[in-house]
């Protein structure tokens, strides 16, 4: 049996989503590799994300549905979308806002946008060097809206804190330049 299913994934997306915000900003991955590999390293420091700034680049249905449990995390959630109106971000408790300043003002920026002609290589380096080197970026949308390199560079030389990405351009990611970064 085939089904068309569009709205099969939202929430399953939304919370990998955040099960990625979490393990990144907690350093998970790193610490439990540490743990398996005999070491007791209590050094791992992770930061809370409560009122911190979540930047959601796509507020469609699973941007929507980060952006409200992002909100139960008390987090201050900021959107940038030219489609939907400011009447509905009020509504869902999100201020429009334009990428430039999403990417400037962001703790956190997680991407929820089609691939599509226009938003195909949308963050590259001249966007990731706006963001703060504080900042994360998590990718659990699509391959290719963010530039593999241009990642890749902003991670190594510290323009940004970290990255967490679900998606590649090309699959599998078997020689993906991001598997050289530990970031």
């Amino acid at each position: 049996l085939v089904v068309n299913s569009p709205e099969g994934n939202i929430v399953s997306t939304a919370e990998l989503t955040i099960a990625m915000l979490l393990a990144l900003v907690r350093h998970i991955p790193k610490a439990n590799e540490s743990l398996h590999a005999g070491v007791w390293d209590r050094s791992f420091k992770g930061r809370e994300v409560r009122n911190k700034v979540l930047g959601v680049v796509g507020l469609g249905r699973v941007g929507t549905e980060v952006a409200e449990i992002t909100r139960g995390f008390h987090m201050n959630v900021i959107a940038y979308d030219p489609m939907i109106s400011p009447s509905r971000a009020e509504k869902l408790g999100v201020q429009m806002v334009e990428l430039g300043r999403l990417l400037v003002d962001s703790d956190f920026v997680t991407i929820h946008v089609p691939l599509s002609p226009t938003t195909t290589g949308l963050i590259g380096i001249s966007q990731l060097k706006q963001m703060k080197p504080t900042a994360m970026i998590i990718n659990c949308a699509r391959g290719g809206i963010i530039d593999e390199e241009s990642l890749y560079e902003a991670l190594e030389k510290d323009y940004i804190a970290g990255a967490a990405v679900d998606v590649f351009s090309k699959e599998p990611a078997q020689d993906n330049i991001l598997l050289k970064s530990d970031k």
